[in-house]
C-alpha cells in the first residue's frame, strides 16, 4: 500500500506526463527500436538507425540538458564564491604590499638619529598644491607640536624642504624643488660650492661652480650649512650633467633629488 494519503496528497504522487516528456519519448523510441529489430532484418536495421541518427540525439541531447541544469546552477554559485575569495586574496595582497613600502619609508627615516640638539616630529602629507605652480604640501603638524617656520623637513635619507607657514594642527612644506627654494650646496667629492635652486619638475639646479671644478655625473651633493638655511651635511641628491653657464663663465650642475617629492608619504621635522 502507497504511503499517500487521499486528495490534494494523491496530486504528489501521481507522476506529471509534462514535466517527463522527454524521456519518456526516448524510452518509447528504445522499445519500438527494440520491437523492430526482433522483426525487422539486420541490413533495415541499420538504414533505420542511420535515418533516424540525428533525431535520437536531438532526443539524448535534450535529456542532457536537462539533467545539465541543476549543476550549471551550481557550478554558477561555486563561480561567484570563487571569484570573491580572488577579490578577497587580491585586497589582502595589496594591504601587504602597501605594508611593506611603508616599513621600508620609514626604516629610512630611522636612519636620521636624534640628538640633545635636534629631536625628530613625525608627520604626515596630508595635502598638495592643486595648482601645480608651487611645489608645497601640507603635514599634519603644527604649533601644538612646536613645529615653528623654518625647520627642515626631511624623507628617507635626504632633505625634502622646510617649514614656510604653521598653523595649530597643520603646517606647510616648501619643497626643495620649488622655484622659491634657494639655499648653499657643496659637491661632496670636490668640496666645490654653489647655490642649489628648485626647478620644478625638472629637479635641482646647482649654479656658480668654478670652469675648473672636477664635478662629474655621479657626484653626491650636501648642504653646506651656510647663511643659516639647513644644517651642514644634509644629503641634497646626485649630480646627472654639467653643463656651462650662458655667460661662459660658470658651470651648471642639474641635479635628481634624493627625495622623490612627488611621492612624498612620511617625513620627519627637525627641531
Amino acid at each position: 500500500m502507497l504511503g499517500c494519503g487521499a486528495g490534494a496528497e494523491i496530486e504528489q504522487c501521481v507522476i506529471k506526463p509534462e514535466k517527463n516528456l522527454p524521456i519518456i519519448a526516448v524510452l518509447i523510441f528504445i522499445a519500438a527500436i527494440a520491437l523492430l529489430s526482433s522483426i525487422l532484418s539486420s541490413e533495415f536495421r541499420v538504414k533505420t538507425l542511420d535515418i533516424l541518427r540525428v533525431p535520437l540525439k536531438l532526443i539524448s541531447g535534450s535529456v542532457y540538458a536537462l539533467r545539465d541544469v541543476a549543476y550549471f546552477r551550481e557550478i554558477r554559485a561555486e563561480n561567484k564564491i570563487l571569484k570573491e575569495t580572488l577579490a578577497s586574496l587580491e585586497t589582502e595582497l595589496l594591504n601587504s604590499r602597501e605594508a611593506r613600502l611603508e616599513n621600508e619609508r620609514l626604516k629610512k627615516l630611522l636612519d636620521f638619529k636624534e640628538s640633545d640638539k635636534r629631536k625628530f616630529v613625525p608627520a604626515l602629507v596630508i595635502a598638495r598644491d592643486p595648482s601645480g605652480l608651487n611645489d608645497t604640501v601640507v603635514i599634519d603638524r603644527g604649533r601644538k607640536d612646536k613645529i615653528e617656520k623654518g625647520m627642515v623637513v626631511i624623507s628617507g635619507s635626504g632633505l625634502a624642504g622646510r617649514v614656510m607657514e604653521t598653523g595649530w594642527g597643520v603646517s606647510r612644506v616648501l619643497l626643495v624643488t620649488d622655484y622659491d627654494s634657494t639655499f648653499s650646496g657643496i659637491i661632496e667629492s670636490t668640496r666645490d660650492e654653489g647655490a642649489v635652486s628648485g626647478n620644478m619638475r625638472a629637479g635641482l639646479i646647482m649654479k656658480y661652480l668654478d670652469l675648473g671644478c672636477g664635478a662629474k655625473k655621479g657626484d653626491k651633493v650636501i648642504t653646506s650649512g651656510l647663511y643659516g638655511v639647513f644644517e651642514k651635511g644634509l644629503l641634497i641628491g646626485e649630480v646627472v650633467s654639467i653643463e656651462q653657464d650662458s655667460s661662459g663663465l660658470y658651470l651648471n650642475a642639474v641635479i635628481k633629488p634624493e627625495v622623490d617629492v612627488r611621492e612624498l608619504e612620511e617625513v620627519l621635522v627637525v627641531r
